[in-house]
């Protein structure tokens, strides 16, 4: 059985998102584990794994989310489990993830540190599972450059199978292969796939902030697969608002509080997918029914506008089952630039 570690160096280098990017674009079926989880979410009364439940919901996999991450508490793990417990924890769901399947796509933590005072850090997985261990790594060049030098300088990575790097989120790909592409081969890392950034993997739908404000649809609900593009705080007058460069920015969504009437009138009628109204105050009905008319979610939150936005601004953008076009553009991408045959030889 193959299998087949991903991690990251840091966190936000997008691992998540090519593993799906591959396992929706290759031919074979791979099951799917996280042994520690690091993005905790509570769903029909149950902890999960973000990542885990993603996965699981995209590719149809018959485990329950909770069933493939061991936890995600170090103490708590510390106190469940010793060193060789531990081990034979990873080799049973790994076991159980692969049976009937071609290999198993195991995930680690946030990064590639995460986990290592319980031993479930990316490098113990996959000596654990004899299983390759893939990089995924992303950013300026040259930090790029500098973290798989440490890695290579570093870290203890000869005995395991095989290690290879994505290097994801490339402004210019002719530019790093000419610069940077000899020096990394020359540490002995086999390059796998360098993926060029695409904007729109960084837009999230109205459904997606919806989720993480744990906001309340009152209108709009067909619309809450549209791909928010800008944010607009509609905080100033309703007059300042229009004059403003960034109200007239396509696929807009506008935080504002509920009893500004006129501000959410003048964005439903102007190119935005969403509204989070705030405040804890619904607009009057007939604003409702415009919204309902044209299919642009309203969403209701009890924080102020403030609140919201710092929220709204500090939010990861994390990839999501309903938008289809990111995950159909993530298994495109794996099919051009990634050398899916070459993953586990």
């Amino acid at each position: 059985m193959n299998s087949v570690v991903f991690a990251s160096i840091k966190e936000g280098a997008g691992k998540t998102s090519i593993m799906a990017g591959i396992m929706a674009s290759m031919g074979k079926t791979y099951g799917y584990i996280k042994p520690i989880g690091d993005r905790l979410i509570y769903k029909r009364k149950r902890n999960r794994d973000y990542d885990s439940n993603l996965i699981i919901d995209l590719f149809g996999l018959s485990e329950e989310p909770e069933s493939i991450t061991l936890g995600f508490d170090h103490s708590k793990l510390r106190f469940m489990y010793h060193d060789e417990d531990i081990k034979n924890a990873v080799v049973e769901l790994t076991g159980k993830a692969g049976k009937d399947r071609d290999g198993v796509f195991i995930e680690s933590g946030k990064d590639i540190f995460y986990g290592a005072s319980i031993k479930l850090d990316a490098l113990s997985l996959a000596r654990y599972t004899d299983s390759s261990l893939v990089l995924v790594v992303s950013g300026k060049y040259e930090s790029i450059l500098d973290e798989l030098s440490f890695v290579h300088t570093n870290f203890k990575i000869k005995d395991i199978k095989m290690s290879s790097v994505i290097i994801n989120k490339v402004h210019d790909i002719d530019e790093f292969e000419s610069l940077y592409l000899k020096k990394i081969q020359d540490m002995g890392f086999n390059v796998l796939g360098i993926l060029p950034y695409q904007e729109q993997l960084s837009n999230y739908t109205v459904s997606y902030l919806a989720d993480r404000l744990y906001a309340k649809v009152v209108a709009g609900e067909k619309g809450m697969d549209n791909t928010v593009k800008n944010i607009f705080v509609g905080a100033m007058s309703t007059g300042k608002s229009l004059r403003s460069p960034l109200f007239s920015k396509e696929n807009k969504f506008l935080i504002t509080s509920g009893d500004r009437s006129d501000m959410i009138v003048a964005a439903l009628e102007s190119d935005t997918v969403g509204i989070l109204l705030t405040n804890n105050i619904l607009p009057p009905s007939n604003i409702i029914s415009m919204a309902n008319e044209k299919n642009i979610p309203l969403l209701l939150v009890k924080m102020d506008t403030y609140a919201a936005s710092r929220q709204v601004g500090r939010m990861e953008t994390l990839l999501s089952r309903d938008n289809k076009e990111a995950i159909q553009l993530l298994s495109e991408l794996a099919g051009k630039y990634i050398k899916i045959d070459k993953l586990s030889e």
